[in-house]
């Protein structure tokens, strides 16, 4: 992962970090985050509006962004966040449709949180061995006391410097998942 941070410098791995899994089936992609940090900010889904001007609530608290391209190269992403109440809050982006069948859990860890999630990618089926799946991997980082995310683990890499980009990864900068049997 390479930090894109807003205004503070990357403090390190022990403040923030992330480890991803991966896993699939012909029908869907597994996917397991584990995070390290501290002070887990979450936003409840009853919360008043940000009424931020360019980018989505929901961007502005801990989660993931999940991106890939299907089999018709289109995009495909959803935002997803751990709830208050225990649930995780999932939202399409791109042309992924709401809900989609993405499905999946959180819980609290010594060192921050895990998620873990289905996604639906029904092109695995007729993939073979070491082909490759266009995707991307974001872990949101918020603060609390902010009204904006501080800064994002970008799976794909990047610059280490950008405006944040909300909800809207370019797909050029998508990495490749190889798939190993």
């Amino acid at each position: 992962f390479q930090y894109f941070r807003s205004e503070r410098p990357y403090s390190g791995t022990d403040d923030f970090s992330a480890t991803a899994y991966v896993n699939w089936s012909d029908e869907d992609l597994y996917l397991a985050v584990d995070v390290t940090k501290q002070g887990l900010v979450l936003r409840p889904a009853d919360a008043p509006p940000l009424a931020l001007d360019n980018e989505p609530d929901d961007i502005n608290a801990d989660g993931i962004q999940v991106y890939h391209r299907d089999a018709d190269r289109r995009v495909r992403g959803w935002l997803i966040r751990p709830a208050p109440d225990g649930s995780l809050l999932i939202r399409s982006i791109g042309e992924a449709a709401p809900g989609d069948g993405v499905g999946g859990a959180w819980r609290q860890t010594s060192r921050g949180y895990c998620i873990t999630v289905r996604i639906p990618c029904p092109q695995l089926a007729t993939l073979r061995q070491h082909e490759r799946l266009s995707f991307d991997l974001i872990v949101n980082e918020m603060r609390e006391g902010r009204q904006r995310r501080t800064g994002q683990l970008v799976w794909s890499g990047g610059p280490g410097w950008v405006y944040l980009r909300g909800d809207r990864q370019d797909p050029a900068l998508f990495g490749e998942l190889e798939l190993l049997g």
